[in-house]
């Protein structure tokens, strides 16, 4: 059996920990510089506003809907994750982190254990301890799993808690849940499965097996047999199905000169090796790109972008800075406005099966020894606690006009309480 705890409105449930104020209000969470809106509350669903809604086009609305709308704070969301993974692991044995706000349970090692009774242990705990708000589901699967929290999620009676633990009620569920609503299946497979008149989950998992393959390959072969309580979807190869991968920002004030632009284009490769490393990845290529705002008069338009290949994939900060700022060296045209750009990586692979090459010059040994020293200080005590010489500051040329404190990573910032003068002394 398996077990998914997914954080319901994640960015806003982390926002109204620390501000009551927005509790039974719809929230709304923006894209980084404030561009659209990428998190909502039930309330906020509730009003119709839509995932990917552009902010300055909904803005009055919003503002006469009463809706609270905040800029992303993700390192507020990336420690309350954190946290939530430690309480974790106090309680199970055997956790899978497969997002920010999801993580699966094995529970192979807890036959005798009321796992109904576990999942509510869990879901009030992290509800103590941290003021999570948190759904799961628990199945014969992962797949399945991930359909019972679906349910859990949405159906109030099921007070955030499903098991799937009969075979019958797998079946009822699947018959109700449309086939999109499936883990991996995409739009694309959507309307493919739909045309060929499978419409439910249920469909799904009676239809013909060999036609699911030759169609969607073992992938979707794979999501057919876990629906029908065989599992054999790992974690490891769900994440690893991006092949490329980017770390792009629009610019609050255009960028003019070289320097400036090499600082972030830094700071844009660090995001993105941390990312590669955090899941086991490896890049062949890195690619960077630069242009002007669209709305420039022609004459002054520029874009332009450029990529090398890796003589061995990797995920080295140090190596891939080199790169990248060999590129923005090549592209850069000094006289334009630059106001967007970033840094790009191609056919990632699993980093723990790599092909060294007998000529390499980098003593990749040391380097991963020290990437791993980097990545555990500033997961430990903040981001960009230990940083490179050459990177920027990636915060102060980004829209985040409303953005909450830094609850829980910085001291500054941390709440403060306040004893009132005419509350009763108690003697000690």
């Amino acid at each position: 059996m398996f077990a998914i705890v997914d954080i319901n409105n994640f960015y806003a449930s982390c926002e109204r920990i620390f501000d009551p104020k927005l509790r039974n209000k719809p929230v709304a969470v923006l894209s980084n510089n404030d561009g659209c809106i990428i998190a909502r509350s039930n309330e906020a669903k509730k009003l119709g506003i839509k995932m990917g809604q552009v902010f300055f086009e909904k803005e009055n609305w919003l503002k006469k809907q009463g809706v609270a709308v905040l800029s992303s704070n993700y390192p507020l969301y990336a420690d309350m994750s954190n946290r939530m993974v430690q309480v974790l692991r106090e309680m199970v044995d055997d956790i899978i982190i497969y997002s920010i706000d999801e993580v699966f349970i094995d529970l192979s090692s807890y036959k005798n254990k009321d796992l109904r009774l576990l999942a509510f242990e869990i879901k009030d705990k992290l509800l103590k301890y941290l003021g999570l708000p948190v759904s799961v589901g628990i199945a014969p699967t992962k797949t399945l799993a991930k359909t019972a929290n679906f349910y859990a999620k949405r159906y109030s009676k099921f007070k955030n808690v499903l098991v799937f633990d009969e075979e019958q009620k797998i079946k009822d569920a699947l018959k109700l849940i449309d086939v999109g609503e499936i883990w991996g299946i995409g739009r694309r497979f959507k309307k493919f499965l739909k045309a060929n008149g499978i419409k439910s989950a249920l469909d799904l998992r009676n239809a013909n097996e060999q036609f699911i393959k030759k169609h969607m390959s073992v992938v979707g072969l794979r999501t057919v047999k876990e629906l029908k309580e065989e599992s054999c979807i790992e974690v490891e190869s769900i994440r690893k199905d991006r092949k490329n991968m980017a770390h792009t920002r629009t610019f609050k004030h255009p960028i003019k000169t070289k320097e400036d632009l090499k600082a972030i284009i830094s700071t844009f490769t660090v995001r993105l090796t941390e990312k590669l490393r955090f899941q086991k990845s490896a890049a062949n290529m890195i690619g960077v790109f630069v242009e002007t705002s669209r709305f420039e008069n022609k004459k002054y338009r520029y874009y332009n972008s450029k990529t090398v290949n890796l003589t061995v994939p990797s995920n080295d900060t140090f190596e891939l800075i080199k790169y990248a700022l060999k590129l923005t060296d090549a592209i850069f045209v000094s006289g334009y406005k630059y106001k967007r750009a970033g840094v790009m990586v191609f056919g990632l692979q699993n980093s723990n099966h790599l092909q060294y090459s007998l000529f390499d010059t980098i003593n990749r040994y040391r380097n991963n020894k020290i990437l791993n020293t980097l990545d555990f200080l500033n997961a430990s005590y903040g981001r960009d606690v230990v940083k490179y010489a050459v990177q920027g500051d990636d915060t102060k040329n980004s829209v985040q006009e409303r953005l909450s404190p830094q609850y829980t990573t910085s001291w500054n910032q941390i709440i403060g309480a306040r004893a009132d003068e005419n509350f009763p002394h108690v003697p000690s």
